[in-house]
């Protein structure tokens, strides 16, 4: 699925800002209706099998749990969707793309048997920004000016690498069955992100240009270097039986 978000002056990290302020938006309703119950973690047996969508900072997802006894429960879950946005990025406008596409296994812990519980798991990671820009205008590349004929189109890509941790603590108030919801928050520890810019015009294989690229590449990857901790929050909307 595909959001638009074009917006001037857009970057990465301002997309994955607001992806969390949605996120919150979204649950915020439901932590105001669940206070009461925040504080409560009433024993009982729990439904073993659950199926969730889910909806967050880490995309669209589905997810699937299964308990064993009333503390412990092991979850999976896939994420996939899409945000567009535009943005300028050391002066040159991209059209990009950030992609959510990931897979998420892990345990659960509710140490009072109730809604309250502890996560952590391994994500693959394969979320990334994928852009695109086609300078119509001359435009500094490292230190030197290029023509958009010698530019042709610039293709980036910005990666992390595909093994990541979670942790984080939340709430299921589906747990003695039937239908629920359920809220997710934590931290999502990352590789630094890693910056890929090709260039398809009469420059490309030039020597000269290809440093200059590569100077470019560094000073986007030198402002994205703290996102290897990214928080996340996830609202639930479950099944249990």
């Amino acid at each position: 699925m595909s959001f638009s978000a074009r917006a001037m002056g857009a970057s990465p990290r301002f997309v994955l800002r607001r992806a969390m302020g949605a996120a919150v938006l979204c649950a915020a309703p439901v932590l105001f209706a669940a206070a009461p119950a925040l504080g409560q973690d009433a024993g009982g047996p729990a439904a073993k099998n659950a199926v969730a969508l889910q909806v967050g900072a880490l995309g669209l997802g589905v997810e699937y749990s299964r308990s064993f006894g009333d503390r412990l429960a092991i979850r999976g879950a896939v994420y996939g969707s899409q945000v567009s946005f535009d943005g300028d990025q050391e002066d040159i406008e991209y059209e990009s793309d950030l992609i959510w596409d990931s897979i998420a296994i892990g345990i659960d812990f509710h140490p009072g048997k109730g809604p309250f519980r502890l996560s952590g798991g391994y994500l693959q990671n394969d979320n990334r920004v994928e852009a695109v820009a086609a300078p119509t205008t001359p435009e500094e590349i490292g230190d030197t000016i290029y023509t958009p004929a010698q530019i042709g189109t610039l293709n980036g890509q910005v990666t992390v690498d595909d093994s990541s941790l979670y942790g984080g603590l939340g709430w299921d108030w589906s747990r003695n069955g039937g239908f629920g919801m359920s809220l997710d928050l934590g931290l999502v520890s990352q590789s630094s992100p890693v910056v890929d810019l090709r260039a398809t015009g009469l420059a490309a294989s030039n020597p000269g240009f290809q440093q200059d690229l590569a100077a470019e590449e560094a000073l986007i990857q030198e402002d994205l270097e703290d996102a290897d901790l990214v928080p996340y929050l996830t609202l639930g909307f479950v099944f249990r039986f």
